[in-house]
């Protein structure tokens, strides 16, 4: 009797020292230091004071879309965290770069052909769930700002553009967010709906050389806030075409000093996505 009175108190303390850490995981997210306004981050982009995309988190020390990630991306002085949804086949948008999780996770499954039961079950490297972008917001609220881009394979519909313009009103995030999307389709459709009419957009353009991602510029809607583009594909004429066009250039993914010094220094872009935050913050910092 004795002993199970001991086993139930332990029991007792084990679950209330398991709920403590849990209830401080659900309220430890991290808030970015010094947030302005969507608005003002974008008024104040220039190529001396670029905005920093944290791409898919902090690639170089935690899974991609992770908590861990996202919060060592915050620590480092992240204002946006990147999303790329999928839509699973039951409606729900799942946080991943890739549709087939097997490099991510180790399981060889599609978001866009399994449910939410069956992409619940999976876990990141590091043991986390794979998040729906639902729970993203959850955790991080209004913390910190998020760049979504909406993915889909070759083909599909819109049917991802419309989940996010529901989830983002669900959520009431459409004021904290810049959408991202490679389908200007996709880009117009958001555009027209009156809860996303004013959200900030960036065109990933996919364009095979200079002449075409020219032609591209020129066809941009108005409305578009970015003009992105693989770093690698950058020249002076298009970053300039860009700017003259009365928008912001944006260019990926910056993972090296170099690459860095070539985005900020040589080609003057007006935003990026980076792997390393940390990294890309100082060198921008050192450089203005």
């Amino acid at each position: 009797m004795k002993i199970n009175t001991k086993m139930a108190i332990v029991s007792t303390a084990l679950a209330l020292f398991s709920l403590g850490i849990a209830t401080n995981n659900a309220s430890a997210a991290p808030k970015a230091k010094n947030m302005v306004s969507v608005e003002k981050e974008i008024k104040k982009a220039t190529p001396k004071h670029p905005i920093i995309f944290s791409h898919r988190g902090s690639p170089y020390n935690s899974p991609e879309h992770s908590f861990t990630g996202y919060d060592h991306a915050i620590k480092d002085g992240s204002q946006f965290i990147e999303q790329d949804v999928w839509l699973s086949k039951d409606g729900k948008l799942y946080v991943t770069h890739d549709d087939n999780l097997k490099r991510t996770t180790g399981k060889d499954i599609n978001v866009s052909t399994s449910n939410s039961k069956q992409l619940n079950k999976v876990k990141l490297r590091n043991g986390e769930p794979l998040h729906q972008l639902k729970d993203v917001f959850s955790h991080y609220k209004n913390n910190v700002h998020y760049i979504i881009e909406a993915k889909k394979n070759d083909g599909d519909n819109t049917d991802t553009e419309k989940a996010l313009a529901t989830q983002l009103n669900d959520s009431k995030m459409n004021k904290n967010v810049i959408i991202q999307d490679t389908d200007v389709n996709g880009i117009e459709l958001l555009h027209s709906f009156k809860k996303q009419h004013n959200v900030p957009f960036l065109w990933l353009m996919e364009a095979s050389g200079e002449d075409q991602y020219l032609e591209e510029i020129k066809s941009a809607p108005t409305y578009i806030k970015f003009l992105s583009l693989d770093a690698e594909q950058a020249t002076p004429k298009i970053m300039k075409a860009i700017n003259n066009k009365g928008m912001l250039s944006d260019l990926w993914t910056i993972n090296t000093y170099n690459d860095t010094y070539n985005a900020v220094k040589v080609e003057k872009t007006d935003s990026l996505f980076t792997n390393n935050t940390k990294e890309t913050k100082q060198l921008v910092d050192d450089w203005k």
